[in-house]
């Protein structure tokens, strides 16, 4: 199985892990040098290999090295549906891809789920500034099935810092209920971009907080005018633009842990911003939210289709 697989062309230079749940690993803007995705702090050179205790949270996250992603047909926490457990952040992101077809500007990858009866394919195109993400789910049963559908990329430094500026149109914001962070407070709903604190002060969420803040912050984007965001980073000389359509991402997730949390998986050494492309809202059903966790309903037979394009911008 091959470990890496690499896309270049002038301006972008992008590794893919076929092997590792067709991770992509690193995109780095080839003027800078400056790889913008989170690495997490470990120094293991093959995380796919990490020992396996069992508990499917603890795996996931043992073998997370940063980057970008694609966990499917579930998303969070374990959860049971059809009689079957699913793992934490889903099969799609841990089993080992095929090549189907690759060279310095494209690759297609495909893999068949065992805990759903799913067939994904992916293919990544670089176009200049920008790298393409097409990903298909095709359900191959004779049935609906439940899927969850995150994109999950992740943003490290140097390209995150406190200067960044986040951009987006979604119109609200929702709190996890379970793990919020210790910036907001649980299960509660906010008009973007300002929002109260767990303290009752006022927050805007366009600011990226310090590495050393020691804030986190984990909650769900929502009602979009148009799926996209953008981070402007002065320190590194550009920006990012991540668009999608919201017909298949109606939500987008949102992280930001800046060496707040203790203990496993952190140890207060992470620093990461991420905003992912969700079909469900984060979390079970709550008091404050009824509807999270519904994962939509795939029919026999269909297909969904996602169109990601991550783009380096200009700054003015």
């Amino acid at each position: 199985m091959t470990s890496s697989l690499w896309l270049h062309n002038n301006r972008l230079t992008v590794e893919v892990r076929p092997d590792k749940g067709a991770d992509v690993t690193s995109i780095t803007e080839r003027a800078t040098g400056i790889d913008i995705l989170f690495r997490t702090p470990r120094e293991r050179s093959d995380l796919a290999s990490a020992p396996v205790t069992g508990d499917s949270r603890i795996d996931w996250l043992a073998r997370y090295g940063g980057g970008w992603q694609h966990p499917v047909p579930n998303a969070g926490d374990e959860r049971t549906v059809d009689g079957v457990r699913l793992a934490y952040h889903g099969e799609a992101a841990i089993v080992p891809w095929s090549v189907v077809d690759a060279d310095d500007s494209r690759i297609q990858l495909a893999t068949d789920l065992i805990t759903a009866p799913l067939r994904l394919t992916r293919t990544l195109r670089l176009d200049g500034p920008a790298l393409n993400v097409r990903d298909t789910v095709h359900n191959t049963a004779d049935q609906p099935v439940p899927v969850m559908w995150v994109q999950h990329p992740g943003f490290g430094a140097p390209f995150i810092d406190e200067h960044c500026v986040i951009t987006t149109p979604a119109r609200a914001v929702l709190t996890d209920a379970e793990q919020p962070g210790d910036l907001l407070p649980p299960d509660t709903s906010a008009t973007v971009p300002l929002v109260s604190t767990a303290e009752g002060a006022t927050v805007g969420l366009r600011h990226v907080h310090g590495p050393h803040s020691g804030r986190s912050v984990f909650a769900c984007l929502t009602d979009f005018d148009a799926g996209w965001f953008a981070i402007d980073s002065p320190t590194a000389g550009f920006g990012i633009r991540l668009a999608w359509d919201t017909t298949p991402f109606p939500h987008a997730w949102l992280w930001q842990e800046c060496h707040a949390s203790p203990g496993f998986p952190w140890f207060r050494r992470a620093y990461v911003v991420a905003i992912e492309p969700a079909n469900v809202l984060s979390g079970g059903p709550s008091p404050g939210c009824r509807t999270r966790g519904r994962s939509p309903l795939l029919p026999a037979g269909s297909n969904w289709t996602s169109d990601v394009v991550l783009s380096i911008t200009d700054l003015p």
